[in-house]
């Protein structure tokens, strides 16, 4: 596990990324946050795909990202190693054989400690940003997610979330529309924060508004019929320190 932050402007990159498992068809990451998985942005030089194109342990590797995280979404990765293996987990992820639980910090207690979330789901520019929104379902895309509640706090909940499809910020949308937003959600707790941060970085008053500087959102566990062997196949990541700690601090 490497071990850095790196400034860029008033943004923080985050490159501590880490080897969950390898072999001759895959390479599983556990990625951290905020880091893109590509170049877009302020991640237009440094991302998770140009730390492993100049990683000496992967020269020569023809790597290929099969699914994405948001920048600010931490945890499993998968990438594979030559083109077989590409499209085949392509196809499988494309058909939604891929299993996907994450851990999430909500503001608030959910009344229910499970449940599921389908709200259909489109996109939004109107607000400058390409956000993503609830629309009537004749005109949105379908979309679904199942909550579990794991712990509460006096203002938060740990919930791990199952999402049934895979639309654009589908967690993050779907639990902002049940009224529990993410923790450090710069988009969906407050539009204007977002605006507030991409100008001009992280403050104070933002920072305690979110109460975290990253999305409480980790990617914690993925389950995938391997390339090769064609085995049933499960690989998970801890929560990272900075999300532990949270818990620890504020949940009974």
């Amino acid at each position: 596990m490497t071990d850095a932050r790196i400034q860029r402007d008033n943004f923080y990159i985050d490159t501590a990324f880490g080897a969950i498992y390898e072999d001759d068809d895959l390479l599983i990451i556990n990625k951290p946050a905020p880091l893109a998985v590509h170049a877009v942005g302020v991640y237009k030089e440094l991302n998770l795909n140009s730390l492993l194109l100049n990683d000496p342990r992967w020269a020569g590797v023809p790597l290929k990202l099969t699914h994405r995280l948001d920048s600010e979404t931490s945890g499993v990765v998968v990438f594979t190693k030559h083109y077989e293996a590409a499209r085949f987990m392509g196809k499988q992820f494309q058909e939604g054989r891929v299993e996907k639980k994450y851990d999430a910090i909500v503001f608030g207690r959910p009344a229910n400690k499970s449940g599921d979330l389908d709200y259909p789901l489109g996109y939004d520019a109107s607000s400058g940003f390409q956000t993503v929104r609830v629309h009537d379902a004749e005109k949105g895309e379908a979309a679904l997610t199942h909550y579990e509640v794991v712990g509460f706090g006096a203002d938060y909940a740990h919930l791990r979330l199952t999402p049934h499809t895979g639309r654009t910020h589908q967690l993050r949308v779907h639990m902002a529309l049940m009224g529990h937003p993410i923790v450090g959600d710069k988009i969906y707790v407050d539009l204007e924060l977002f605006a507030r941060y991409v100008s001009g970085g992280l403050d104070a008053e933002i920072l305690s508004r979110l109460k975290l500087p990253r999305l409480a959102l980790h990617a914690s566990e993925l389950t995938l019929t391997h390339p090769g062997s064609k085995k049933l196949l499960r690989f998970t990541a801890a929560l990272p320190p900075l999300l532990d700690k949270f818990i620890a601090a504020n949940f009974e």
